[in-house]
């Protein structure tokens, strides 16, 4: 059983080589939630293959759903950011750690055109999403079941990844579910409750945060009547003054639960001001982190106010709270390490980078095809709360950011311009139009996006 982990790797692994397109792109999806890195240091090369040769090769097998039109700012602000993650790289102190995170940065856009021409061949729907779902869970269950201790934290459910790469993962597939006019209600309505039953059973508190806020945006966001809208609005306020009125009652109950979930913990420990408690995990740690980062940016120079203090040279101050940290993984906070390492340069490219998703996925939401951009929309929310908490960048091919790339994925089918067929008179289904990209390469329109 110790060996199961590897063996779903490499059965995942060949079947994004030699699998038929649309299951191969199911196994890479999959494939996300398996994270070796921590057994050794030789088995963890295999998430460099995942996340750097594997894209490269998959984009060769949709080599026939290549090309592009309109360039959009995303992926020109990411390009930067390379650039200037590499520039700032020249006064790190741990050369090799920026090199890798070039690479993950490098991996995560061949990863991205690679989804967008899943989609342009139809071989990435929202559709596909049941199917990923099935099958991640399906893998936190053997997770939990067999092999319970792997990863070293066993009261959270989570796949062969790390527990808030799952958490953020099933959040993504969630904003897909949600958002989604393809599925029907029957399938949609137990598909959502299965994901945020995930996200409780995980017990991410940063998560469950966002996957709130991303419910509620997909309510005001959706195509239901007004007053509904309304009557959510003010359903969320009842429940607020319920839960202020009733606080001693309500703490009761979730504490009841705090011995065997994380986000009761939390709640519990908090409440009753015990900040050292497991509950609350690391918030020590990090509050200390993120204090000691923010007096370092207080006390720097000029230039490394304006230039940052070297790519990866955020573990200088982690490594006066922990031992060895990550230098990839060290500020657990993706903001803060824009503005340390990379100065109100690398911090002002990283914000056009964030600004430009917004505007994507508004601009695809207002659309004929605006279901398609829905997702990325009201997931954005949670995705820029999950920054907060976890160092992201740093993670090609792992589920924490391949669930940010479907969806954005998803988002290019909206910005596509539609092509019908002269002799439909019913409006066909979003899926459908997809489809039609792939089988008419040569029709206008085809080659709309990389």
């Amino acid at each position: 059983m110790t060996n199961l982990p590897l063996l779903l790797y490499l059965v995942l692994f060949l079947a994004c080589v030699f699998a038929p397109l649309r299951w191969s792109i199911i196994a890479f999806l999959l494939l996300s939630n398996i994270d070796l890195g921590s057994l050794s240091a030789s088995v963890g090369a295999l998430n460099t293959a995942k996340a750097m040769i594997l894209p490269v090769m998959m984009l060769w097998r949709f080599r026939g759903y290549a090309g592009h039109a309109k360039i959009t700012a995303a992926p020109v602000a990411w390009c930067f950011l390379i650039v200037y993650v590499a520039i700032a790289s020249s006064w790190s102190l741990y050369p090799a750690y920026a090199l890798k995170l070039i690479g993950h940065l490098i991996g995560s856009l061949l990863i991205c055109m690679m989804l967008m021409r899943a989609t342009k061949g139809g071989f990435l729907t929202v559709r596909t999403v049941v199917p990923v779902t099935a099958g991640t869970l399906a893998i936190a269950t053997i997770h939990w079941v067999f092999l319970h201790s792997w990863g070293g934290e066993t009261e959270r459910f989570t796949t062969f990844a790390g527990a808030q790469s799952f958490a953020a993962f099933v959040t993504a597939l969630y904003c897909a579910a949600l958002a989604s006019r393809s599925l029907r209600p029957a399938l949609r309505l137990p598909l959502c409750a299965a994901l945020f039953a995930s996200v409780l059973l995980n017990g991410s508190r940063l998560w469950i945060v966002g996957l709130l806020a991303a419910t509620l945006l997909a309510i005001f966001v959706s195509d239901v009547k007004q007053w509904m809208k309304v009557l959510t609005l003010g359903l969320t306020l009842i429940t607020l003054a319920v839960f202020t009125v009733e606080f001693d009652g309500i703490m009761e109950l979730i504490a009841a639960r705090a011995q065997s979930n994380r986000i009761a913990a939390a709640i519990t420990d908090a409440y009753g001001g015990n900040l050292k408690s497991r509950g609350l995990g690391t918030y020590n740690l990090r509050h200390e982190l993120y204090q000691r980062t923010i007096e370092s940016i207080k006390n720097g120079t000029a230039l490394e106010i304006v230039f940052g203090h070297g790519t990866c040279n955020g573990a200088l101050i982690a490594a006066t709270i922990s031992k060895n940290p990550d230098p990839n993984r060290a500020l657990h906070d993706e903001w803060l390490r824009a503005i340390y390492e990379w100065g109100l340069i690398g911090l002002a490219i990283w914000l056009v980078f964030i600004g430009s998703l917004v505007v994507y996925a508004v601009k695809g939401a207002r659309l004929e095809r605006g279901s398609y951009s829905k997702p990325l929309l009201i997931y954005l929310p949670a995705f820029a709360l999950g920054l907060s908490g976890e160092n992201i960048i740093a993670g090609a091919g792992n589920a924490v950011s391949v669930g940010l790339l479907m969806l954005i994925a998803f988002a290019s089918v909206s910005h596509r311009p539609l092509r019908r067929p002269v002799s439909m008179r019913l409006r066909p289904s979003p899926d459908q139009m997809v489809r039609s990209f792939g089988r008419s390469r040569n029709a206008p329109g085809f080659s709309a996006h990389i």
